[in-house]
């Protein structure tokens, strides 16, 4: 008869143990929910903020519109990049845009964007947020346009190094352009004015106090001869662009 109640009672302790687990894994599955609806609730109200609008909170998915001057499109990474230029300040907005790449720096855009879901590659696809292109016209036309409309050739380059990609060779002829366009010094502007002009450049590599530069040499070809116009430094690290003062020895940014 003991037997029985000792059986009897470990039956009961053993069944109250499985409520008590059942109830405690339900009230974990339950507030496992809640937290996920709110961490989802507070990204769908989420506001986020852009240095093309510094003082203002941005909803997501709201398209604004401001006018900005173009920079630069680079199709190479995980996103396409639009870089524009506003109040000093660089920004680059996400784009897929078909007429992303149609535009020369200078030129005065009016841009319409939105705060939009980029996922971050490296880091499991974290989701995050930034600036989408949504749509592009130009306004004005830059210095580089209009340069480009007076001065028809193609301007030619030379190089001992082959294995520059198509990509690198593009970035380094629009950055030669940039500066024909909005160049100060008096050979170019001379060289400019003759219809004779025959521009061409040479791409070097150096060093220079511990940092490493591309060398473009702009030169004007005429009867063979190639006479040097200016020497320009462009930092391999942030392409940041100088013009080489050759009396000081010392390197100007070119804005």
């Amino acid at each position: 008869m003991k037997q029985f109640y000792c059986l009897a009672f470990l039956v009961l302790l053993f069944s109250c143990k499985e409520n008590k687990e059942a109830t405690t894994e339900n009230l974990n599955t339950t507030q496992k929910d809640t937290i996920n609806i709110k961490e989802t609730k507070v990204v769908s109200n989420n506001t986020q903020t852009s240095v093309l609008r510094p003082n203002e909170k941005l909803k997501i998915q709201q398209v604004y519109s401001d006018l900005v001057e173009f920079v630069n499109f680079d199709g190479n990474g995980d996103y396409a990049l639009f870089t524009v230029q506003k109040n000093k300040e660089l920004i680059s907005l996400y784009t897929n845009l078909e007429n992303a790449k149609t535009f020369k720096r200078g030129d005065l855009l009016d841009v319409k964007w939105k705060m939009d879901t980029i996922y971050i590659a490296g880091e499991g696809e974290k989701q995050d947020f930034g600036e989408w292109l949504v749509d592009a016209k130009k306004v004005k036309d830059g210095n580089v346009t209009l340069f480009l409309k007076k001065y028809k050739k193609p301007i030619k380059y030379y190089s001992e190094k082959e294995d520059y990609t198509a990509d690198y060779k593009d970035f380094l002829y629009t950055q030669v352009e940039y500066y024909l366009a909005n160049s100060k010094n008096e050979l170019v502007k001379a060289a400019l004015k003759s219809p004779d002009a025959d521009l061409s450049y040479s791409i070097e590599e150096k060093d220079r106090e511990g940092r490493s530069y591309i060398v473009l040499g702009i030169s004007n070809d005429f009867e063979h001869h190639t006479n040097i116009l200016q020497w320009l430094y462009l930092d391999n690290e942030n392409n940041t662009l100088y013009e080489y003062d050759l009396p000081n020895d010392k390197l100007i940014k070119f804005d």
